[in-house]
């Protein structure tokens, strides 16, 4: 996603560009000569500017960076919206963006706004800009309004504008015509800096560089629909593949090979639990030390139950708490057996879901609700 991001963007800035509405603004065309070829000249401005590659701009006069306290532009007198939902109830979870628009009478700044916190948060009490595009006419009366690298403004022309800016390290024009400004992260190019020529506008897009770290907002409910429909298929999909093996889960070891991962479901008591280092588990655990849970499925087979969960961050948790004679169902991938010494194979499964004396736990990451 953050790859073709990078591409879409570096190729085609109007075609939908992240913050700038396409339908209302026109094709940029040939350079011109609207505009003041003159950028800013107010020393007081200028003294205040990096120009080290800072996300950085002045704002009625007030120096600002990104990522930026969203609360700082709301007391300055902006008011946030966003296109879909109301402002006021939104609620960001931890690493959750939301696109929206500040305004200010007839003025308006597309911004980015996110929850690096560890708590829910709304965006405009306690959110933090990542990123913004401004954009004004070049006729605009004061052009010290919003200054940024070299200190440039909306009101110049578009060829003072390249002027300014092709000095600056990691300047292109890209096959819009528009200018972007790259940083090298993590072996891709990003625009982090752009800006959009047009005959009588321009437009002006800042990013931090950690913009491709949040996901889009969706309201609790949305999510709690889409877990309960993956939830479904989940539990659908491990019991169709199941059903053939029902009856025999040696069977699965028998057509195991590497790539071999067959959904499983079980209704059945659980046995035990043993904690050893199986070196003889056929494929990949997850540690060294594997605790599995010795479960008997209702038609009288044995099987494991693997109960190590991989996190995001590659460390390893325990996947859950089960005591002997507890009534377990089991839906999750038979992709691992576990050889005795006396030569019996027993299927080793990685649980994406465990319902335990009625009680159902959700060990798949993805099928939960952030």
């Amino acid at each position: 996603m953050k790859k073709q991001w990078i591409a879409y963007t570096t190729n085609s800035l109007l075609i939908c560009s992240m913050l700038v509405g396409c339908s209302s603004k026109p094709q940029p065309t040939t350079e011109t000569s609207v505009g003041n070829d003159q950028g800013c000249t107010d020393k007081a401005i200028l003294s205040q500017l990096k120009n080290d590659g800072t996300p950085e701009f002045v704002l009625e006069g007030t120096y600002y960076t990104l990522p930026l306290e969203a609360s700082k532009l709301i007391d300055a007198g902006w008011s946030l919206e966003t296109e879909q939902y109301d402002a006021q109830d939104v609620s960001l979870q931890p690493g959750e963006r939301i696109y929206g628009e500040l305004t200010k009478g007839d003025q308006k700044i597309d911004v980015a706004i996110v929850n690096d916190g560890a708590e829910p948060c709304n965006p405009a009490q306690d959110g933090t800009v990542i990123e913004l595009e401004y954009s004004a006419d070049k006729n605009l009366p004061n052009p010290d309004f919003f200054v940024t690298i070299n200190g440039i403004n909306c009101a110049m022309s578009n060829e003072a504008l390249q002027k300014a800016l092709e000095g600056v390290e990691g300047y292109a024009l890209n096959s819009a015509g528009n200018i972007d400004i790259n940083q090298t992260m993590d072996e891709d190019e990003i625009a982090t800096y752009k800006v959009i020529l047009s005959d009588d506008f321009t437009a002006v897009t800042l990013a931090s560089d950690n913009i491709f770290e949040f996901k889009d907002y969706q309201p609790q409910e949305m999510k709690e629909q889409q877990s309960n429909e993956k939830i479904a298929a989940y539990k659908e999909t491990t019991k169709a593949e199941m059903e053939p093996y029902a009856q025999d889960f040696n069977a699965i070891v028998e057509g195991f090979d590497e790539d071999l991962s067959v959904g499983f479901y079980s209704e059945g008591t659980v046995w035990g639990e043993e904690v050893a280092e199986y070196k003889l588990i056929a494929g990949t655990p997850l540690a060294s030390d594997v605790s599995l849970y010795v479960v008997e499925d209702q038609s009288g087979q044995l099987y494991c139950v693997n109960n190590q969960i991989l996190n995001e961050d590659g460390t390893v948790s325990t996947a859950i708490e089960l005591q002997e004679g507890d009534q377990i169902k089991v839906w999750g991938y038979a992709s691992q057996y576990l050889e005795l010494q006396e030569g019996l194979k027993i299927i080793v499964v990685q649980p994406g879901m465990i319902e335990c004396n009625g009680k159902l736990e959700i060990l798949d990451q993805n099928l939960r609700v952030d």
